[in-house]
This record gives structure tokens, C-alpha cells and sequence, in this order.
């Protein structure tokens, strides 16, 4: 069946590696969608050992069971707590991210009518087009903020619109909008002690980029966000999904496999049956497009995928049953990244390992 072995060593090398690119800023570990699929409570107990500043979670029930875990550092919900409990919230210490300004007023009223104030990350929109208040209201929006009288404001924060080098002039544009942002706001008496902009790309490639926080992701992960970051900094991949091989059988070129309407061999080689399908959460439309690793040694994920099955063309001495296939992460000395898969199917790259059904058991290895 499949599998997917999650190094917790690699995860810690990654960390230390990133921590040490970006100081003196601290780093905030997201950790968001169960860690990207590869185990929120394994993951956050690295980080914290290694050394992260704080967390970022994508609702309160990730929060709150990192609370119960005994996790004390700061933690940072970044969607999904509209509608929640907002008593959680304090009772369990997290702080909201704020990126309309409905939330921002959300808060100020509900902090009033609690008693205590809710931590917040005000959010502006500096040019990715997502999420945030947009900073051609910067202005008016700080002078407001500064009138009130119970929102607790620890920081202010916005996202790199960053992929890469490619992207260096917008990412330079968005740096100098959002120091105006903060000196304007520092004008007008809104001064929180934490600001954030970067990202896993912008951490590895824009030394440039200000802040109290950087923000990193899938690069926690060992998975470069794209091409033309990778090989910045050494990066271990954490989750390798691998499955078995069933069958094996010879196929000579031109030949159909695994039936003639599916897919020809180009070369002479061996037809492989693997114990992996689309119901472990690999997505069905990227076969005839990606590679699998088998022996160390990239080869095309070929024909048709059902449910629990996939087949791929091999070359090499007769493959045995029960041999490991790496759909992505490390075989031997190669790696086979997921910025390699995803741009395959108009993917980002943590969509692949939080995609992975929770039914794939995950293997953890200190």
C-alpha cells in the first residue's frame, strides 16, 4: 500500500538552514492544513525544539490542539476563524489574522464586549491581489485603527507577490509600499512590535525584505516553491510517498501498455504495476505528464490511473515485486521535487501533500 515517510531530521536541518538565512529576523513556521499533510503534532514538536518564533495554523482547532499539546510560543490563525467561538480565541491565546477591514472592526467589538483584548496581525494587500485591505487605503485605514480603543494590534503584515528572481522588481516595488505602510503608521501612533512580509521564496532569494518575522512555508518542507529558487539553499525533501510494485512484465517498443489505447512504448522496457492510485489523493489528471523515481533514475508515469493503481515504463533488470516507487521525495541520492509535478496540472506545490488522503499511513523517522 502506499506510504508516506515523513525525516523529521530533514525538517529540522530545514528550519536551522532557513533560521540561519534569515537572521536576525525570527522565523514563524506555518504549519497550516495539518502541516501540509505531513502531521501537524510531529511537526510543530520539531520546529519548537529547533527553535521557530511562533506557528501559523489555518483555523482555531489547529490552534487549540497545538495549546493542548503544550505549545506556549505564539500562534497565528490565518483564515478561517470568522464564526468560530471567539471565546477560544482567548481562552486559548491565539491571535487573528485581519486582512478586511469588517474584521478588524469584528474584533475591536468583540474585544469590548469580552473584556480583553484579541491579539491581531493587521493584513495589507501590497500587490499579490489575494487577501488584505488594500494599500491604496493605508492611510486612512491606520488613522482609524489609531482611534481605537480595544483592538490589541501586536502586527502588522502583508505577502510578497515573489516566486523568484523573475519577480525581483515587484518584490521590490511591495517592499518600499509596505515601509511606507509601517512609517505611516508609526506616524500616526500605531507602532506593533512584529511586522512580516516575506515568504518561503522571498527567504531564500531577497535578503532585502523587512520585518520582524519571515513567514516560511513549504520550504520548512524541503520543497523549493519554485524553479528558480531551487539550489539557493540545501534543502532536504521531508515527506517521500512511495508505493510498491505488484507486477512487472516485458514491453517492447510501440507496444501498448498497460493497453493499447492508453499509452505506446517509446522505448523496450518493463511495464510496472504499482499500489498506488488516485484514492491515496495523487491526482489522476498528472499521468502521461510526470515521472516517478525506481532505482534512483527518473522514468514516465504512463497509461491509465484507477483508484489503487498506477503503471510507469522501466528500463534495467527485471523489477521485483514488492521494489519502492517514489512518486515525490528522496530514492537513493535523486529527489523529485513537487515544483517539478505541479506546475503539470496548474498546481502550486503544497496543494500535492495536502491533497494526500489521511488514510496513506504517514511514518515518521527522527
Amino acid at each position: 500500500m502506499p506510504l508516506a515517510r515523513i525525516n523529521l531530521t530533514a525538517l529540522r536541518h530545514n528550519f536551522l538552514a532557513l533560521a540561519e538565512r534569515v537572521a536576525p529576523k525570527h522565523v514563524l513556521a506555518v504549519v497550516k492544513w495539518d502541516a501540509y499533510g505531513h502531521g501537524l503534532a510531529a511537526c510543530v514538536r520539531v520546529l519548537d525544539q529547533a527553535g521557530a518564533w511562533g506557528f501559523g495554523v489555518s483555523s482555531p482547532a489547529e490552534g487549540i490542539a497545538l495549546r493542548k499539546s503544550g505549545v506556549t510560543k505564539p500562534i497565528l490563525v490565518m483564515t478561517d476563524w470568522v464564526g468560530k467561538p471567539i471565546r477560544h480565541l482567548l481562552d486559548y491565546d491565539l491571535a487573528c489574522a485581519a486582512t478586511s477591514w469588517y474584521k478588524v472592526e469584528y474584533l475591536e467589538s468583540v474585544s469590548k464586549q469580552l473584556g480583553a483584548p484579541i491579539s491581531t496581525h493587521l493584513k495589507f494587500d501590497t500587490g499579490l491581489g489575494r487577501v488584505g485591505i488594500h494599500c491604496s487605503q493605508y492611510d486612512s485605514t491606520l488613522r482609524e485603527v489609531a482611534k481605537l480603543k480595544h483592538l490589541r494590534l501586536d502586527a502588522i503584515y502583508s505577502h510578497l507577490a515573489y516566486g523568484g528572481p523573475q519577480h525581483r522588481e515587484r518584490g521590490l516595488e511591495q517592499i518600499r509600499l509596505f515601509n511606507d505602510i509601517i512609517r505611516f503608521a508609526q506616524s500616526v501612533g500605531v507602532s506593533p512590535p512584529i511586522t512580516h512580509l516575506a515568504n518561503s521564496a522571498a527567504a531564500l532569494a531577497l535578503p532585502e525584505v523587512p520585518g520582524t518575522l519571515v513567514r516560511t512555508g513549504i520550504a520548512l518542507y524541503g520543497q523549493p516553491p519554485s524553479p528558480s529558487v531551487a539550489g539557493l539553499l540545501p534543502l532536504e525533501p521531508v515527506m517521500t510517498l512511495s508505493a510498491p510494485i505488484l507486477n512487472a512484465r516485458r514491453i517492447k517498443k510501440g507496444h501498448g501498455f498497460p493497453a493499447p489505447h492508453f499509452y505506446r512504448a517509446p522505448f523496450d522496457g518493463w511495464g510496472i504495476e504499482i499500489d498506488l492510485g488516485f484514492s491515496a489523493g495523487y491526482p489522476r489528471s498528472i499521468v502521461g505528464h510526470a515521472k516517478i523515481l525506481y532505482r534512483g533514475t527518473r522514468f514516465p508515469l504512463v497509461g491509465v490511473m484507477s483508484r489503487d493503481r498506477s503503471y510507469a515504463l522501466v528500463t534495467g533488470d527485471k523489477p521485483e515485486p514488492g521494489e519502492e516507487v517514489v512518486f515525490w521525495g528522496k530514492q537513493k541520492e535523486s529527489s523529485l521535487y513537487l515544483y517539478e509535478l505541479s506546475p503539470l496540472i496548474d498546481a502550486l506545490p503544497y496543494e500535492l501533500t495536502t491533497w494526500l488522503s489521511p488514510k496513506v499511513p504517514r511514518e515518521f523517522s527522527d
